[in-house]
């Protein structure tokens, strides 16, 4: 009954008839027929089916008889009768004869699809093309070796309550992710731009291939490339774009396959189509409007996946503000699925990539694992300059020196046009141009290239200079805008912004134009506050550069977010230099994105944000939180909080919406926690360094907030177990992460008390 119906299916999407229109047919008066499997009505022919598991001839003749039975009564009205016989396994040369003498089609279910869909022919184009931005790591080619691929650790972030398939590990292979998506589950991976998000699915497609190529009956993976599909709000209409695009006809196969149930879909880089968007400052919402908009067409497969079919979905991590927007947008709520987590490469990964690729020498803490970031500096021989950096200084100093590195070796090549400290300025403001782009790191356009450095030097780009733009240092190539670029790596697009933001502070913003779209990253903030403290500026120099934007807001559309970026750099510089208080002197935010506001460690007063979007507001003593403003805000998440009573109106007014509450994400909370001091030491400690902003903690400020003397004498020796496990480095007293040791810390802090793990066992031991 099963194979039935799925034939039933498969044949109402190879006909392109509505669902339930191929039913079984009974013809009570013919003593031959009986019942009929299935019959399909079409304008100029009548298709006549009969479904059998079995192999045996007798079976054989006695389904043609019926076939011609029902022919004989259906010629009376239809214009031509076809008759099949569709198999669940192949049958032998003397059954396919017998129905082939009678002209009946002797076909397997899989045989029958492929008349309509050749799956062989769709594998072969679809491996010749482009798989999103995966490149081959030295050449930067689209061809890349079958054994490129290096795993990458993926952890389960969320699964529906319907998923089928729910893990009591968190951490999941690519296998177990293509037998989910085998098993008709919904599998959204997220990761930061450059973390091999493409390259991992280009591996599950070719993981999936085989096993079709293997098994017929398993469905056939079709690998579709976000990013060529804007403005397009059908599955039809992208599916057919996709064919055109790999060079696949008849184009219409690929529908049909769908619909029949046949393909499993891989849908790479949600966060890479986009939708015609103004900005709005009276609607807080408006960027996730457009960012619904944008992914109609995805959501138009996710709401009509046929019985039975898995997607597999991969994008930016960010890009959502919460996993709610992310069911909304995607089109998967009240459907069983799973979120991923693609991490960077462990350190044990990124040498294997390392080896593959001839290098031998261990990666620096600072150095993002990222595959993209990592092919960068391979084809650019640029990995024994990068090792001599100090990484022990933070992330402002590391990054400072490897962009002057860079810089200057692309200076010093044989044909270079521009010296280091122009290149640098040039790819400051090429950073910078990028905020005002919905994609948040391109395209960059030849024209862009030109302008930027136009406006750094006053000097048109002359065709010597025009060569090197096009191969700047951290770009690459955008395959859906052909001549574009973007950047590679986001902890190098945080430091060029954030050394773009800060020489724009020392020039009192004089050329700003471009509208920001989204908040400066915690690494630009950490970026700006390393140059603006390295040219002595101080809060108050952010603030008094803040007041005079806001003489610009009420005809200036970029003010508002300048204004608001200068806070959040001035907030991070004041917890830095180990302020009490910072007083922003009535300062006004009106309609800008702010990312993490902190005034658990600092005293934020006489500042008002009105019409915002905030991540998060992290409360300390809440008596403290004075002269600082929240109304008509979309903040994402208060922590210090267990609800909106537990907050005081002359803090947050009634009129701000607030989508979460975390009563337990802040030190207060922490020291109220009914376990051992030492573990709340050791929490307290792990929370400043890994989850909070900024790129390191004095040795005082891990006193700071802790107000039980019990818990205070054990700061000092959890340190020392923490330095001894390699968990943080110091310098000059600053105590910095370190960032293998992530992952590690986060299954720490998840379950403090049940952990295992020796730097938890050595802090419960100490006396």
């Amino acid at each position: 009954m099963t194979f039935e119906a799925d034939v039933r299916r498969v044949a109402e999407a190879v006909w392109s008839l509505a669902p339930g229109e191929c039913q079984p047919t009974h013809y009570p008066n013919d003593p031959v027929v009986r019942e009929l499997d299935g019959i399909a009505r079409l304008r100029d022919v009548t298709h006549l089916m009969m479904v059998t598991t079995s192999t045996k001839l007798l079976k054989v003749k006695d389904d043609v008889k019926k076939l011609i039975s029902a022919e004989v009564m259906e010629r009376k009205n239809a214009a031509a009768v076809s008759k099949w016989l569709i198999t669940q396994t192949q049958l032998d040369a003397e059954h396919i004869e017998f129905a082939r003498k009678s002209n009946v089609i002797a076909l397997t279910l899989e045989q029958f699809q492929r008349r309509f869909f050749d799956s062989a022919k769709y594998l072969g184009f679809r491996n010749k093309n482009a798989f999103g931005s995966a490149r081959d790591p030295v050449t930067d080619s689209i061809n890349i070796a079958e054994d490129a691929y290096v795993a990458l650790p993926m952890e389960i972030a969320v699964e529906s309550n319907l998923s089928s398939t729910k893990s009591r590990n968190k951490s999941i292979t690519l296998q177990q992710i293509a037998q989910r998506v085998l098993s008709g589950e919904v599998v959204v991976l997220r990761a930061p731009f450059g973390s091999g998000k493409s390259l991992t699915g280009r591996e599950l497609f070719r993981y999936l291939a085989n096993l079709h190529r293997n098994n017929p009956s398993s469905p056939v993976p079709l690998a579709l490339n976000l990013r060529e599909h804007w403005g397009e709000d059908h599955g039809d209409e992208i599916l057919e774009r996709h064919a055109r695009s790999i060079g696949y006809s008849p184009r219409e196969d690929l529908v049909v396959a769908w619909r029949s149930a046949m393909c499993s879909l891989l849908l790479d880089g949600f966060d890479e189509v986009a939708a015609q968007t103004v900005v709005r400052t009276d609607n807080v919402n408006f960027m996730r409007e457009a960012r619904r908009r944008a992914l109609q067409g995805l959501r138009d497969f996710t709401k009509k996946l046929p019985k039975g079919v898995g997607v597999f979905i991969c994008g930016r991590d960010h890009y959502f503000d919460n996993v709610i927007e992310l069911e909304s947008s995607l089109g998967i709520s009240g459907q069983s699925y799973a979120i991923v987590d693609l991490e960077e490469f462990s350190d044990e990964s990124a040498n294997q990539f390392l080896l593959k690729n001839k290098i031998s020498a261990r990666l620096p803490d600072w150095l993002p694992r990222k595959p993209l970031l990592l092919s960068y500096l391979l084809r650019a021989n640029l990995f024994a300059s990068i090792l001599e950096i100090d990484s022990s200084k933070g992330f402002g100093h590391a990054w400072d020196s490897f962009l002057r590195r860079i810089c200057e070796r692309e200076a010093g090549l044989e044909n270079s046009s521009m010296d280091a400290e122009t290149l640098r300025a040039v790819l400051e403001r090429l950073a910078d141009s990028v905020r005002s782009k919905s994609s948040g790191t391109g395209p960059i356009t030849g024209n862009d290239l030109a302008d930027a450095y136009t406006l750094e030097t006053a000097q048109s780009a002359g065709e010597g200079v025009l060569a090197q733009l096009q191969r700047l240092p951290g770009l690459t190539q955008r395959d859906s805008e052909p001549g574009t670029r973007s950047f590679v790596d986001y902890d190098m697009l945080g430091a060029l912004q954030g050394g773009a933001f800060a020489r724009q502070v020392l020039t009192g913003f004089l050329n700003a134009s471009l509208v920001p779209l989204s908040e400066l990253s915690e690494k630009a903030v950490a970026m700006a506050g390393f140059v603006l403290r390295e040219k002595q500026a101080t809060p108050e120099t952010l603030i008094g550069v803040a007041e005079q934007l806001q003489h610009r807001a009420q005809k200036d559309r970029v003010a508002p977010q300048l204004i608001a970026d200068c806070v959040s750099v001035a907030i991070q510089m004041a917890i830095d230099m180990e302020r009490d208080a910072i007083d922003f002197r009535g300062l006004l935010v009106d309609g800008a994105s702010l990312g993490a506001i902190s005034m658990e460690e600092i005293c934020v007063a006489g500042i008002e944000f009105r019409n915002c979007s905030v991540r998060e507001i992290t409360f300390g003593d809440m008596s403290n939180s004075t002269g600082t403003f929240f109304s008509n805000c979309l903040i994402t998440k208060v922590s210090g909080a267990s609800n909106r009573a537990g907050l005081p109106q002359k803090i947050i007014s009634e009129d701000c919406e607030i989508e979460a509450f975390d009563n337990i994400g802040t030190t207060r909370a922490v020291l109220q926690l009914p376990i051992d001091p030492r573990l709340k030491a050791l929490i307290t400690i792990l929370r400043k360094l890994y989850r909070q902003a900024g790129a390191g903690r004095k040795f005082g400020a891990f006193n700071r907030g802790i107000t039980r003397p019990e818990v205070l004498e054990y700061v000092e020796p959890v340190l020392d177990i923490l330095q001894k496990n390699q968990f943080i480095s110091i310098f000059n007293a600053v105590v910095h992460p370190v960032r293998k040791q992530t992952s590690r810390v986060e299954r720490i802090l998840s379950s403090p008390t049940l952990s295992e793990d020796k730097v938890v066992i050595e802090t419960k031991a100490l006396p």
